[in-house]
């Protein structure tokens, strides 16, 4: 059995359930790296423009065949405005994807055709490195069009939803678990030993009592505060290691107080000390973040000069810019900080509120709500401050930069800047490898210069797995497909 965790966001847990369900033209591998998945192989272009991908005899969970015309449906899909996908730009590398879903073209022009029923042909904008990557992730899966033409948005139910990967929903109790069972139809099935999957919607604490119950064999996670006192009782069953997700906190600039003030947004970015946060609050396990891009092989993330000022300096100089934006002891900012409920974010967002009421005078207010009712005033941008923790989608800066392009589905801050934009834009087109990340560490330049957003550190995993569980490993993503896992007692079982 397996906890997700509801209070970290709803996109996390539900990947991880979506990941056993579906597969695409890819999967990853057990360490985190995309291997073939419904293609069995593929060739590109000499520029790296154009993809051919051969399919496999795969089948869907009720025995029809996965065709190369079930990509192009999907895909089609994803990007159309009527579906109103807040993640349709998430395809941008797709030739038309963006002008697409911005209304602006036809479904039919997006680049990616059937050329034949086992071969799916994938015309890009420019080279794009990340593509095997991006191709593992949940709005790059094919769908089988009879049942969701038949059942409308009730063909996820249990008894409707036809899926292509490792398991097939038997259960979803609403707040309650979800039942994964094998899918016999499944191309690699001989390899998939385990039989079922059920996955437990819990919060840390719950999730914590649970392993010790005996309940549980694999935790989503456990509160940071608990990581000394785990490790002591449970030793190496206690896992953890860098992730590629940041926790920033987000900052609406179309509305006051931070609206045309960036004096007042950099005064609170500067008095906040990451290292303290991250040594006291988070237990030493995550990496103070100074720019919102995570550490990532060949990219220099543009680390602001202010970084590496003493403590004491970097709070005067916060200070000036608080005087600058027009508030003293006597006029202080009030704000509300508002963040998912749990227990982890509260202690975040305390030791926030008390560095800016001690090195500058703000009085900051933590507010939690339930996470659905934050993610909606997020995006009607009701917030002036809130929580905007993300985990990138595949190893490349664009998955945290396209956040703060204009017009982005969960650019929740309204952050624009043409400039920004033209950057994104010529990376999207840009062939050369170096010169492309080049052009991204300059847009997080103005990005960290125009302080979109607060980064205060990044990420890393906390799971407890039991030691009879193995097939599991440790990768940057995070994303561990149930079909390589299996369990194995003292008794051979």
């Amino acid at each position: 059995m397996r906890s997700i965790d509801p209070s970290i966001s709803t996109d996390v847990p539900a990947a991880h359930v979506l990941d056993d369900l579906f597969e695409g033209l890819t999967r990853l591998g057990q360490d985190g790296e995309p291997v073939p998945g419904v293609a069995a192989r593929w060739e590109t272009s000499a520029d790296g423009r154009v993809w051919t991908f051969h399919l496999r005899a795969a089948r869907w969970s009720n025995g029809a065949p996965v065709r190369a015309g079930d990509f192009v449906y999907a895909w089609r899909r994803t990007v159309d405005p009527r579906t109103a996908s807040d993640y349709a730009e998430a395809l941008a590398p797709v030739r038309n994807a963006l002008a697409i879903a911005a209304g602006r073209m036809d479904v039919s022009t997006l680049g990616i055709s059937a050329t034949d029923e086992r071969t799916v042909r994938v015309e890009l904008t420019a080279p794009t490195p990340f593509l095997l990557s991006l191709l593992t992730k949940s709005y790059a899966y094919p769908q089988y069009e009879p049942v969701i033409r038949a059942h409308g948005d009730d063909w996820v139910r249990p008894e409707f939803m036809v899926s292509n990967g490792a398991f097939r929903l038997q259960e979803y109790v609403i707040g309650g678990r979800v039942t994964l069972v094998k899918n016999e139809y499944y191309w690699d099935a001989a390899r998939v030993r385990l039989q079922r999957v059920v996955y437990l919607p819990l919060d840390r604490a719950a999730q914590t009592e649970r392993f010790f119950a005996g309940d549980l064999d694999f935790t989503e996670s456990f509160s940071a505060e608990q990581t000394a006192w785990l490790r002591a009782r449970l030793g190496a069953q206690v896992v953890s290691a860098p992730y590629l997700g940041n926790f920033v906190l987000g900052i609406n600039v179309t509305r006051p107080p931070f609206a045309g003030n960036r004096a007042l947004r950099m005064a609170l970015t500067l008095a906040v000390d990451r290292e303290t946060l991250v040594r006291y609050v988070r237990q030493g396990l995550y990496q103070p973040a100074w720019t919102p891009t995570p550490p990532l092989p060949g990219y220099q993330p543009p680390v602001p000069a202010w970084a590496a000022l003493p403590e004491a300096e970097r709070h005067a100089l916060a200070r000036r810019y608080y005087a600058q934006a027009g508030y003293s002891a006597s006029h202080p900012l009030r704000v509300e900080l508002r963040y998912p409920t749990d227990s982890d974010n509260r202690r975040t967002y305390e030791a926030l509120a008390a560095m800016w009421r001690t090195n500058l005078g703000v009085e900051a207010e933590p507010y939690n709500e339930e996470f659905r009712v934050q993610l909606n005033e997020r995006h009607l941008k009701k917030l002036a401050l809130f929580h905007y923790a993300w985990i990138g989608d595949y190893p490349d800066p664009l998955t945290f930069l396209q956040l703060f392009q204009t017009g982005f589905g969960y650019n929740d801050g309204g952050y624009s800047n043409p400039r920004y934009d033209a950057l994104l834009a010529a990376a999207g087109s840009e062939p050369d490898s170096a010169r492309r990340l080049g052009e991204l560490a300059q847009a997080e330049a103005i990005l960290n210069e125009d302080v979109a957003c607060i980064p205060l550190y990044y990420y890393a995993t906390r799971h407890l797995i039991r030691s009879y569980v193995h097939g599991w490993t440790s990768n940057i993503q995070d994303r561990n497909l149930s079909q390589y896992m299996y369990l194995q007692t003292p008794g051979g079982h």
